[in-house]
């Protein structure tokens, strides 16, 4: 899996599917039974509120998630499937074991507290946290703050973006189970002189392919650049 295939798999979690923040849960679909397992587990966690809480999403289409869970759930594959006990991410697979938040950015690479030169897919941490960097000084995260789910925020190291809420990380690092790609070295096709700051704009915040910028867009185009800037939480209905 490559650093962009993660972040676009943890959009897609974001976008499509209903989740909800639990302790120690691999994207399940949200049970009686997986709930019950849990309280086992983590009974300091696990009061009768959060139980009651949490059957409130029983049938209803939710999957779990924590932190550090999410992450792990998408390198193991998970897909959204409501029949299978971890949504369809297998159990320590593909290389990835099964550890906490604070292992997994301790076994990162090229860990670092400066955060001007991060890249796209790698782990955010802060003591018993952690999520993942997509760009633009945004993350993707599973927290019991705010929403109380798989969210997007903002990383407050890099700056405040409206509408979204603010996390202040302590340091990144190159998740080791996935490859890094280069950012993307060919430059758009040449515009007109006076869209040249917009045509680049639009192009490294993934509105547009960088090729023909000067052809006129049909609907469907048009319709997918509203579509990516509604995605992006530009654009709102």
């Amino acid at each position: 899996m490559t650093n962009k295939e993660l972040v676009s798999k943890l959009q897609n979690v974001v976008d499509d599917y209903k989740t909800v923040y639990m302790w120690g849960v691999v994207g399940s679909p949200v049970t009686e039974s997986i709930i019950a397992q849990k309280v086992k587990q983590y009974p300091f966690w696990y009061t009768s509120d959060r139980v009651t809480f949490f059957k409130s999403f029983v049938n209803k289409g939710y999957f779990a998630f924590d932190c550090v869970c999410l992450i792990k759930a998408i390198l193991w594959g998970w897909n959204g499937d409501t029949n299978k006990t971890y949504g369809g991410a297998v159990y320590t697979s593909n290389g990835v074991p099964d550890i906490d938040a604070n292992t997994m950015i301790y076994r990162s690479l090229n860990v670092s507290t400066d955060f001007s030169k991060i890249e796209i897919g790698e782990a955010l941490w802060c003591e018993g946290h952690i999520g993942v960097y997509i760009g633009n000084g945004k993350a993707i995260e599973c927290t019991s703050s705010w929403s109380n789910n798989v969210q997007v925020t903002a990383v407050k190291n890099i700056g405040t973006i409206s509408g979204l809420n603010l996390r202040q990380w302590t340091k990144h690092g190159k998740l080791p189970y996935i490859t890094y790609e280069a950012a993307t070295s060919t430059p758009p096709d040449k515009s007109s002189v006076w869209a040249t700051e917009s045509w680049q704009w639009a192009f490294e915040n993934g509105l547009f392919d960088g090729t023909n910028p000067t052809l006129l867009l049909s609907r469907e185009q048009t319709a997918e650049a509203f579509f990516r800037l509604y995605k992006k939480g530009a654009l709102k209905l």
